[in-house]
């Protein structure tokens, strides 16, 4: 690394080469999609929040899991962002247990509340090391929190996946 290394910007990810469908909702981040009744955080496994599901990340990039407008990024801690996909569907994704507590330590926002954003885009990057030492569990947890609004809400994947593939599907 020379000396100005340092003082350059991380670049930002590539966006995914991806679309999601009207219905369709795309894995977040590559890693291991399970039943959001598996999750540890009681409020989302409970289904309080929505249908779901939870993903046990290998990657560290969060990714647009649908096409649409952001409608909350978590500022100043940046651990969880929504967006409301063209088709109406409100996507709140939630990056590890507790993270509000880390304050914004570890994670890395690539966009602004109000934005546009296609399906793939890359929204966060987090540092699950960092989440990890924080005593936190990493799960990154995504949840439809207008699911009564929605005639279906279906979990069609479970297991490793990568960022952008299916696995949520719903239907208004």
């Amino acid at each position: 690394m020379g000396l100005f290394d340092r003082f350059r910007k991380p670049a930002k990810p590539e966006a995914l080469a991806v679309s999601a469908q009207p219905g369709e909702v795309l894995c977040p981040v590559d890693g291991t999609v399970v039943p959001l009744a598996q999750v540890s955080d009681v409020v989302f496994s409970s289904g309080a929040m929505g249908k779901g599901c939870g993903i046990e990340p290998t990657g560290s990039v969060v990714y647009a899991p649908v096409s649409g407008t952001l409608s909350a990024i978590g500022s100043p801690n940046f651990h969880a962002l929504g967006i409301v996909d063209d088709s109406g569907a409100e996507v709140l994704i939630h990056v590890g247990v507790d993270t509000v507590e880390m304050h914004g330590d570890g994670f890395k926002v690539f966009s602004t509340k109000g934005a546009h954003v296609t399906a793939g885009k890359p929204l966060l990057s987090f540092d699950k090391a960092k989440i990890a030492a924080a005593g936190h569990d990493t799960v990154v947890i995504m949840a439809l929190t207008n699911t009564d609004d929605l005639a279906s809400v279906e979990l069609v994947h479970e297991g490793a996946a990568q960022a952008g593939e299916k696995v949520v599907a719903y239907q208004k």
